[in-house]
């Protein structure tokens, strides 16, 4: 094979730089599936700190915030494909390159899948259908737009989350003119320390689209100045829009005497919505459920595919898991595995739990995998700062600061998740040393990082 024939081979096995910024930003706007969210992860806030869920969500967007911050860092620095499994493998080691891979397809998938089973759950609700077939609605779209290619995707995402935000403004708006614009203390109540906690955990949930952003960076032009300044922002703009969306609901329900039998529902949002707007509520919900349940799953299934890929190129998955779509260049294999994982994972659990249950579960799940793949991201920062001469003593900081707060919460959940959660994280994470020691041996800090 000539020189000409291996530039030829690599050139092909490359992912195109296409997106703009515009592209990335309401890709990741719509990897948080705003209304979704607010149907979903706002919904459990909501129902275990209730007058304080405002709050929770808002300390839930600094946690995130800080985070983001690190992954601003680093994206200046890595832009290639893979995002933070990339981070991992050229600031630390190999090993703890896999392992961060690893777990990134825990986080994305289990996050993805989260959002199916939400809009399941409200379509199912809505049209009054078997959750099962209810999943296939959001599922069947999400698996085309992912194969087809990211350019649809980010065509997709720009119209629909642009109608979300029009959509979550006016929410504001309307709940507080409900309550005459009259608003509450929302230090009045607070809760206990452990539902704060749990409540954050869903609440980082909330404008943690930014995740899905880092490992399609090979596909973002001016990627060293685009990912990072997305993710910031798409963090501040999601996190304090839910906040004042479940403030306005609060405020609504306190002002009309309605907030103790909408907070004793199982489903509250729907229940304020139902009660409002009466049949109109049902198209929204409808739209929530459907766009949702598409643009949050397509982001993080997005991201999936692009981490497997990556982590194919450096030789840790077998080489045919890289392979791209000739008419589209889309890593066609890797979409084909994320799309068996989360439909394994996603029709049994509906099947014998049910929608929200199964929402439920992957979401705690899919959190615990969001704290653990960001502490990676900051110990690699942590790193870089210490081969840099010129170290800023405020981005060390930060990146201390986002290790601890980050430490602190993933510790706590641990303790107060229920056993089940504890045992699939844990063991996930097990099952993920065992097979980087015995496929690949002494992948260890013996191997010095790859810088290239």
């Amino acid at each position: 094979m000539t020189d000409i024939d291996i530039k030829n081979k690599e050139s092909n096995s490359e992912l195109k730089r296409e997106l703009s910024f515009r592209d990335i930003f309401f890709m990741s706007l719509g990897g948080q599936a705003p209304f979704l969210s607010m149907l979903t992860f706002a919904t459990a806030v909501l129902l275990l700190a209730a007058y304080f869920s405002p709050l929770v969500v808002i300390i839930g967007t600094f946690v995130v915030l800080m985070n983001g911050i690190v992954v601003l860092l680093l994206s200046r620095k890595h832009t290639e494909t893979g995002g933070y499994f990339n981070y991992a493998i050229k600031e630390l080691s190999r090993w703890f390159g896999f392992e961060t891979g690893w777990m990134y397809i825990f986080y994305s998938i289990l996050y993805g899948s989260s959002y199916l089973a939400g809009s399941a759950f409200i379509l199912s609700y809505v049209l009054g259908i078997n959750p099962v077939f209810a999943l296939l609605i959001a599922f069947v779209p999400t698996s085309i737009f992912l194969l087809v290619g990211i350019k649809p995707s980010a065509r997709y995402a720009i119209f629909a989350a642009s109608i979300e935000i029009i959509v979550l403004i006016s929410v504001i708006f309307v709940t507080l003119d409900i309550a005459h614009f009259t608003f509450y203390n929302p230090t009045s109540s607070v809760p206990s320390g452990s539902s704060i906690f749990l409540g954050i955990l869903f609440a980082i949930g909330i404008p943690t689209g930014y995740g899905a952003i880092t490992p399609v960076s090979g596909e973002v032009k001016n990627a060293e100045k685009s990912v990072g300044k997305a993710a910031v922002m798409v963090i501040i703009i999601g996190g304090l829009l839910e906040a004042f969306v479940l403030y306005g609901i609060v405020d609504a329900g306190i002002y009309t005497g309605t907030l103790s039998s909408l907070t004793s529902s199982t489903i509250p949002i729907i229940s304020i919505m139902k009660k409002y707007l009466g049949p109109y509520s049902i198209y929204l919900l409808l739209f929530a459920g459907i766009n949702d349940g598409i643009l949050g799953s397509l982001a993080f299934f997005t991201a999936s595919t692009r981490n497997v890929y990556a982590m194919s190129k450096r030789n840790l998955l077998p080489s045919f898991v890289k392979t791209l779509y000739k008419k589209t260049g889309t890593p066609v294999m890797a979409g084909i595995i994320t799309l068996v994982i989360a439909g394994f994972v996603l029709f049994p659990s509906i099947g014998f739990l049910g929608a929200f249950a199964t929402f439920l579960g992957l979401a705690t799940l899919a959190g615990l995998g969001n704290l653990a793949i960001h502490l990676a991201a900051n110990f690699s920062m942590l790193q870089s700062l210490r081969h840099t001469l010129h170290k800023k003593i405020s981005q060390e900081s930060i990146v201390l600061g986002a290790i601890g707060i980050s430490g602190f919460i993933i510790i706590y959940s641990l303790i107060t998740s229920v056993t089940y959660v504890i045992l699939i994280f844990l063991g996930y994470m097990l099952i993920g040393f065992i097979a980087v020691e015995s496929i690949y041996g002494n992948m260890g800090k013996s191997n010095s990082p790859q810088k290239n």
